[in-house]
C-alpha cells in the first residue's frame, strides 16, 4: 500500500497502526503544529498565529479534514461501519474551520450567517466534536478488526 494512500482514498481498510501513525502524521502538518512551531511562545499565540494564516489556512484545514475523513473512512471500514460516521467528525470540522479562518465579515452574506451560526452554536459545535472524537479514539484506536468484512480483506493479510 502506497504511504499516501490511507489519506487520499475512502475505499478499503486500515490497520489501527495505520490509523494511529496516520493521526500522528495529520496533527503534525495541521495548521496549528505550524504555527505552534513559528511561536517564540507556542501556548500564548498559538491560535492567533493560526488564525493568521487566512484562506492559506483555510485550505490547509480543507486538505487535513479531507484526508483524516479519509482515515476515518477506512478505519471504520475495518470495523464493519459505513464511512458515513465520519461525516459525525469532519462536517462540523468544517464548519468550524469555515469559521475560525474567515470571521464574520468574510465570504459575502451566505458565508457570513454561516459562520455567524456556527458562532452561537459553537459551543455545541465543539462540545459534539470532543464526544465524537472521543468515541472515534476508542472504537478505531483500540478495538480491533471485524472479519468477515464486506469491505475488503484484512489488512494485515497485506
Amino acid at each position: 500500500m502506497p504511504i499516501i494512500s490511507p489519506f487520499i482514498s475512502f475505499h478499503g481498510r486500515i490497520t489501527r497502526r495505520t490509523f494511529w501513525i496516520g493521526l500522528i502524521i495529520l496533527t503534525a502538518f495541521s495548521p496549528f503544529a505550524f504555527s505552534t512551531l513559528l511561536s517564540s511562545d507556542p501556548f500564548a499565540d498559538m491560535i492567533l498565529k493560526a488564525q493568521q494564516l487566512g484562506l492559506k489556512g483555510l485550505i490547509w484545514s480543507v486538505v487535513i479534514i479531507f484526508a483524516l475523513a479519509a482515515l476515518l473512512t477506512k478505519r471504520l471500514h475495518d470495523r464493519n461501519k459505513t464511512g458515513l460516521y465520519a461525516v459525525l467528525f469532519y462536517g462540523p470540522a468544517l464548519l468550524k474551520a469555515v469559521q475560525f479562518y474567515t470571521g464574520y465579515s468574510a465570504g459575502g452574506e451566505w458565508l457570513s450567517s454561516l459562520t455567524d451560526w456556527a458562532d452561537g452554536w459553537g459551543w455545541l459545535i465543539g462540545l459534539e466534536l470532543g464526544a465524537v472524537g472521543l468515541w472515534f479514539l476508542v472504537e478505531l484506536g483500540l478495538y480491533g478488526p471485524v472479519d468477515p468484512n464486506k469491505y475488503g480483506p484484512d489488512p494485515r493479510d497485506d
